[in-house]
């Protein structure tokens, strides 16, 4: 399913959107603001992408506008049943003020197709851009040490890790707005 905002559209990722999630991927400045800022092979990154497009708790969708890749925004459902968001703008859409719309059309998204209402992020020290990000869109700092990163993540791997939470309200996914206390 797409979902548009803004003349940006939403649409679940492909096993031929490997090659652009991979170059995105290795972006020097995505790996300098990453957790593991080694470059990802490509039969790993293969092998990721299958295995999220086959888990049924896993979202990853591809923000397009004009016909142009933009970014992704990926929602993993941990055990305890909150999402944990990810978003990776590609590189020459960064700047642009997209990232807001992309991240709120996954969180809806998310909503939709996941029935997922509480949302975490994890933020990478030192991540400013991120950090702006989720909290300019309601998230509020939460506890590092309660975090769940993927399913099958150690969060202790992280000790520097910002967390941050939002709830999504009742009232229809596209209008959903993340917010603390909701």
């Amino acid at each position: 399913m797409s979902t548009t905002r803004g003349g940006i559209v939403l649409r679940p990722a492909r096993p031929d959107d490997a090659p652009r999630l991979l170059e995105w991927a290795n972006d020097p400045a995505t790996r300098a603001a990453s957790f593991d800022r080694a470059k990802i092979s490509g039969p790993e990154h293969v092998a990721w992408l299958a295995a999220v497009l086959a888990d049924p708790d896993r979202r990853l969708w591809i923000a397009e506008g004009e016909g142009v890749a933009l970014g992704q925004v990926r929602v993993d459902r941990a055990p305890e049943g909150f999402g944990v968001v990810s978003i990776g703008l590609a590189p020459g859409a960064r700047g642009r003020g997209i990232g807001r719309a992309v991240l709120m059309m996954g969180l809806a998204a998310a909503v939709r197709e996941l029935g997922i209402r509480r949302m975490r992020a994890v933020v990478a020290p030192g991540n400013v851009a991120s950090r702006r990000l989720f909290e300019g869109a309601g998230f509020v700092a939460v506890d590092a040490a309660a975090a769940v990163l993927t399913p099958g993540a150690d969060p202790a791997g992280h000790p520097a890790a910002l967390v941050l939470e939002a709830h999504l309200g009742p009232d229809r996914p596209e209008e959903t707005a993340p917010g603390p206390g909701r």
